[in-house]
């Protein structure tokens, strides 16, 4: 079994160092963002209103828990002073202008009607959207000395999982908008699943400590990881996707309620973990 310590903990040995600032409360923020980002922007291109207040209230929920995360809300004045090199300062001056500029979006709409979105403004949400869900994965860029959370895959890898939870649950608020396309969410399934995969396999190469973090998740997560991240939220869904796709008539809002869940759940645990695992180099 592999020797490591916990981070802050004292031990003059020469060991793996886990870090433990970041875990589930941070897993579900990251989460939350990439969620209603996409779910926004799904319902912005579906011209569904429902569906894109939700994806601002989940903006909204992770922006309160970002908060949390800080201790108090005076110390999001020292984060956003880093904007131009930090990407936590960048997400955390372009979520609030996503969330100001999507209520602004949804009162014109319930004002005037809803009619579809211009070419500008899906530009806009687009651009948005894309930094939203990428943000987290190049946070943990960031941090070199963590080579298990460098890989060039890993803000892909977060992307794909919150654009899959995204349209995930677009599909419950309108199951009409899926069956046009009938393979786009098991396509996208799959993708999550693959990218995962060889993010997992080709990470170990980037060092002894990466190869590290991959042990500790069979060592101390595997069933968190393979059961709940993998199995229930790419795998279950996956299946459900194909299932849908093969027979459209068995469509149902039950069946979308269960793919939602169980596509959050695994984006959550999937983030949690790849948190949890985070080690520093040995200590020397």
């Amino acid at each position: 079994m592999t020797r490591t310590i916990q981070q802050g903990q004292v031990d003059f040995s020469v060991n793996y160092k886990v870090q433990t600032t970041w875990g589930l409360q941070e897993a579900i923020t990251f989460a939350l963002e990439g969620l209603g980002a996409s779910l926004f922007f799904l319902a912005l291109l579906g011209d569904h209103l429902a569906a894109m207040v939700a994806g601002i209230v989940i903006l909204m929920a992770s922006g309160i828990l970002l908060i949390l995360h800080l201790g108090n809300p005076k110390n999001m004045i020292y984060v956003l002073a880093n904007i131009r090199h930090s990407w936590m300062s960048r997400g955390a001056a372009l979520i609030p202008l996503f969330i100001v500029a999507g209520a602004i979006f949804i009162g014109a709409e319930l004002v005037h009607g809803l009619k579809p979105a211009g070419p500008a403004l899906i530009t806009l949400f687009l651009l948005l959207s894309m930094f939203v869900a990428l943000k987290s994965g190049l946070v943990m860029t960031t941090f070199p000395a963590i080579a298990f959370w460098n890989g060039g895959l890993l803000p892909v890898v977060f992307a794909l999982s919150g654009l899959a939870s995204g349209a995930a649950l677009f599909a419950v608020f309108d199951g009409e908008a899926q069956a046009k396309f009938y393979w786009a969410l098991p396509v996208l399934f799959a993708a999550l699943l693959i990218t995962t995969l060889i993010y997992l396999a080709t990470i170990k190469n980037a060092g002894r400590s990466a190869k590290v973090s991959v042990d500790l998740i069979g060592e101390r997560y595997p069933g968190l990881f393979y059961g709940a991240a993998l199995l229930l939220g790419m795998v279950l869904p996956l299946g459900l996707g194909i299932y849908l796709a093969l027979v459209p008539s068995a469509a149902s809002v039950a069946l979308f309620v269960i793919m939602a869940a169980a596509r959050l759940a695994g984006d959550i645990v999937l983030r949690h973990v790849i948190l949890k695992v985070g080690v520093f180099d040995k200590v020397r």
